[in-house]
């Protein structure tokens, strides 16, 4: 065959070719000098730039010939050199290119470890990195427009690949600008570290992985797969700036300008808290990584100072910081973290000492609009004000604002009440420390008139919870600065709780600002914390048979036994004859009796059949356990966490049931802990919008069942709730399932949305039944049998025990409305919690506890303040779930307070009277839907039915007086 191969190949111009010539022609080879081989190795001694290997790699060398290539762009190439292909110059961007384009689709599955490295160490660059997005993305449009292309999906995975042999070293950001720092300087460098800046930091680079990894199949994740997910990227960059300023020359200014160019982008790319965790975190362990850590702080523009230590603070609590109450019954609770508290506060204070922008901060967390950390543990406050206490002027400061805002009257009435808790710690706090250190400052503070009109107006407050802390500052305050006997003492059962008593031992704490190097947990722990806890192998059944013998002294042997006839040999079983015995596991697992072994048998994701079997004993073995010792107690952080958190990995049948189950077990059997701690979740895990609305259903069934409804019968997921129509009834007039699901006008509701329907007609159908008799005739002429009235009685369900009315305020209620102002206050109504769905779902969920609590509540008062203000903060809303939301929440308040209508037109006239004028906008202007409008006109007529009865009872007082 090599005989009959041409030479030479020649196409003839179109003009010259004629029908009887042939289009290709042999030439035959000119005779001279030999040609010499073109192997290898001499074409490697031949490349003296860019411009050899730019045309070598266009003509899909060799394997070999590519090695001695990668060899020279590695090893060889030094900045400004023949082969420098990193400094972005147009020569290098074209080699760049046709590597990506050409190189690594013909060779990178069959390149070898080094080889990789080597081509990885290429496109280690601005220009490299710059290429892989455009690459990339260009895949993806052909990806959208071919979804049959199974090459895209191949080329994608190796950029993938590609992109973690890339990033995935120790120093990747160090390494780009060390690189450039030998590149041209002045305006080419800055424009060069603003294009990479824009790349890793600025979103492109994540943006483009993202939407590549969402075309690719996501059941094959591949190496470099994590680029696509925002929490694990944001987390790498963090520790890579880290790893950047340990490196960095202390005296380098453009270096450090450099990072915090890329601190300021990256802030903004979402999931701060694991970012500056990461950023963070590694500069405790090593000598002079404080320093570092503030050198890098401090040049940070104000508003990302304040983005940074809010994060940092969140983390801080989050990781160190226990928030289980259980611990406030204890005398010195507050000593078992003192260690913990002490190294916050040495971390945070390496940061403040000597920024004054960064101090004038941390007081503006403590007593600003954000509340001091609505929901986070006095820990962290306790913290703060230690670092603080070293300097008597921001002392003092921080004591008046705090002093300033509890005595307000409008911040009483108006602020929401998690917030004044906090404010009331933060005071507290200050108080001790300003009065071990100025005596004489805490007497006059204690005498002065704005803390006796602040007691005089916390006393006089509608808010049960308000007059509480007012009383137990005054008494805190008192027993500082005045002698035994003259102590101001309200004589009143609040006072002397276990509660109040904790309260008023906060004056006595003292912290100390210890070393930061505290928080960091031993190896060793850290590992078994992020890991799965082991899964010991089972033992292996085995069928060899120990033959115990006796050994008789003398040596004498023993004698056969002819009595004994041996059994005759089984006959083989074709069906087991492949199946070995040994490998037969025959132990199977049983339902956990431990909280412990519970949370053991859920984290085991490995199993199907231990995460069935755990989430199906789960609510059982929680509501056993609520009863016995406290171990459920102990564990109910990790498992709330855990359980909230949950994937449905095997696509098991009712996992959506059981998990919900288990939270609703949890929330009942400790509401004062789950409770909040949910809450907690709701706004700052890390989890899918399902999963929060999870959470929300869950707190919501969980206090209807502590106030004695029963939801047996209420499916608990979407799925499960899926046919539950009127239809059912009638199975013949149904189409098949597949056309149901298609064409079924009747959409799956949450059991939210289920309970609020419920609750919406047992509201609305009194009052339209009412219109109706009024339009029917006098109620004279209705006659009713007597036998009748007595049926009714006996049907009617028996009074219970309402339990939640005792703890709805701290466990539920407050938790959720403090923790949806500070996150409206931090995200500007812009966060995953305030999208229509959930938000939807957040309003019905506080309607529903209201609606549970019942109108005998003790904290109905202040709970009845606190839906005023998110209705009047909501009323502007375009969404019509929204307002739908919104007006099922203000007319279960009004419901509950229609018993007491004159009250609530004595404490809230003016909120009445907005309320009033805002409905009718809405009726009149036929806003939303029938129902919006049905529940729009409910809520009126309750608003109108407690004015009048308002205006006649003043009326009647003045006849009376007149």
């Amino acid at each position: 065959m090599d005989l009959l191969a041409p030479i030479r190949i020649s196409t003839l111009p179109p003009s010259s070719q004629q029908n009887d010539t042939p289009l290709l022609t042999a030439v035959p080879k000119p005779t001279g000098s030999p040609e010499a081989p073109t192997t290898p190795a001499s074409i490697s001694r031949s490349i003296s730039d860019l411009d050899d290997i730019l045309s070598i790699l266009r003509s899909r060398p060799s394997p070999e010939l590519l090695f001695r290539i990668l060899d020279l762009l590695t090893t060889d190439a030094q900045p400004h050199s023949s082969y420098d292909i990193r400094t972005p110059t147009p020569k290098a961007s074209q080699v760049v290119n046709t590597l990506l384009e050409i190189t690594v689709p013909n060779f990178w599955n069959l390149l070898p470890k080094r080889e990789r490295k080597q081509l990885a160490e290429c496109l280690r660059s601005i220009t490299g990195l710059g290429g892989i997005v455009s690459r990339l993305r260009f895949l993806s449009k052909g990806k959208g427009d071919t979804p049959s292309e199974s090459s895209f999906n191949v080329q994608m995975e190796e950029l993938f690949d590609l992109l973690h042999s890339v990033l995935r070293v120790e120093g990747f950001i160090h390494q780009i600008w060390e690189w450039g720092s030998h590149g041209s300087a002045g305006s080419k460098r800055i424009v060069a570290w603003k294009e990479f800046t824009s790349l890793i930091a600025g979103g492109k680079l994540l943006s483009v992985a993202a939407e590549a990894d969402r075309l690719l199949d996501t059941d094959n994740e591949g190496a470099g797969r994590w680029i696509g997910n925002e929490s694990l990227f944001t987390s790498w960059l963090g520790q890579e700036i880290a790893w950047a300023s340990l490196k960095a020359d202390i005296t380098n200014e453009a270096e450090w300008k450099a990072l915090d160019s890329v601190i300021v982008r990256a802030l903004s790319l979402g999931h701060r808290d694991e970012f500056v965790e990461n950023l963070s975190y590694p500069h405790i362990r090593p000598e002079g990584g404080l320093e570092k850590l503030h050198k890098l702080i401090f040049p940070l523009p104000a508003h990302n100072k304040h983005t940074y230590l809010a994060s940092l603070l969140r983390k801080l609590s989050l990781k160190h910081l226990s928030i289980s109450p259980e611990m406030y019954h204890e005398s010195g609770w507050w000593k078992e973290d003192a260690a913990k508290v002490s190294s916050i506060a040495g971390l945070i204070g390496s940061l403040v000492d000597g920024d004054d922008d960064l101090r004038a901060l941390v007081v503006e967390w403590l007593v600003g609009s954000q509340g001091g950390g609505i929901g986070e543990p006095i820990g962290i406050r306790r913290a703060l004000i230690a670092i603080l206490a070293k300097d008597a002027i921001t002392l003092k400061g921080l004591f008046e604002k705090s002093l300033q805002h509890f005595s307000n009257q409008l911040w009483i009435k108006h602020a929401p009440i998690l917030q004044q808790e906090v404010n009331t710690q933060v005071l507290l706090l200050c108080a001790g420390y300003v009065h071990r250190q100025m005596p004489a400052f805490m007497t006059r503070m204690a005498r002065s008139s704005t803390f006796l009109n602040g007691i005089s107006n916390r006393i006089g407050a509608t808010s049960e919870r308000a007059r509480f802390l007012g009383m137990v500052v005054g008494e805190s305050f008192s027993g500082l600065v005045d002698k035994e006997g003259s102590k101001m003492n309200f004589g009143v059962h609040e006072t002397s709780t276990e509660e109040a008593k904790w309260w008023k031992g906060i004056p006595s704490i003292e912290d100390t600002v210890g070393s930061a190097s505290g928080l960091l947990t031993p190896p060793g722990l850290i590992v078994s914390k992020k890991r799965h806890p082991t899964i010991q192998p089972k033992a292996r059944m085995t069928s060899v048979i120990q033959v115990i013998e006796e050994v008789k002294e003398g040596g004498q042997e023993e004698e056969d036994d002819d009595d004994l006839v041996p059994y005759a040999k089984p006959d083989s079983d074709p069906e087991d004859s492949e199946e070995d015995a040994a490998d037969v596991v025959r132990k199977r697992d049983t339902p956990p009796v431990y909280i412990r072994d519970l949370l053991s048998m859920l984290r085991d994701t490995e199993s199907y059949d231990r995460q069935q079997l755990s989430l199906g004993s789960a609510a059982s073995l929680i509501r056993r356990k609520a009863a016995f010792g406290k171990e459920l107690t102990d564990h109910a952080l990790e498992l709330t966490s855990h359980l909230a958190g949950m994937h449905d990995k095997y696509d098991m049948d009712n996992f959506q049931e059981m998990r919900m189950q288990a939270l609703i077990a949890l929330v009942v059997s400790l509401p004062t802990i789950a409770g909040p701690l949910l809450a907690k979740l709701f706004f700052e895990g890390d989890y899918s919008m399902g999963q929060r609305a999870g959470i929300l259903s869950a707190i919501g069934i969980g206090a209807r069942e502590l106030a004695g409804f029963k939801d047996d019968d209420l499916p608990l997921s979407i799925e499960s709730a899926k046919g539950k129509s009127s239809t059912d009834l009638f199975p013949s007039k149904r189409l098949p399932a597949k056309g149901d699901a298609i064409w079924s006008k009747a959409k799956p509701r949450t059991p939210l949305e289920r309970i609020t329907s419920t609750l919406e007609r047992l509201m609305i159908q009194p009052m339209a039944a009412e219109a109706s008799d009024k339009a029917a005739g006098p109620n004279v002429i209705k006659v009713r049998v007597f036998s009748s009235r007595i049926e009714v009685e006996k049907k009617r369900a028996k009074p219970t025990e309402n339990k939640l009315s005792k703890v709805v305020a701290e466990a539920f209620f407050f938790p959720l409305t403090g923790r949806w102002w500070a996150a409206l206050k931090d995200y500007s109504g812009r966060g995953i919690h305030f999208t229509p769905f959930l938000l939807t779902s957040f309003l019905k969920t506080l309607g529903i506890i209201l609606h549970a609590t019942g109108p005998s509540a003790p904290a109905l008062p202040q709970m009845t303040r606190e839906i005023w203000e998110v209705t009047f903060s909501l009323r502007h809303t375009d969404e019509e779930t929204v307002l739908e939301g919104l007006l099922f929440t203000l007319l279960t308040m009004l419901e509950l307070n229609s018993e007491d209508g004159v009250g609530l037109a004595r404490d809230h006239p003016k909120e009445l009277v907005e309320t009033q004028e805002w409905l009718g906008g809405i009726v009149i202007a036929g806003r939303g839907g029938s129902k919006v409008l049905g529940l729009a006109s409910g809520a009126l007529l309750r608003v109108d039915a407690i004015i009048k009865e308002f205006q006649r009872r003043v009326m009647g007082e003045i006849v009376r007086d007149g």
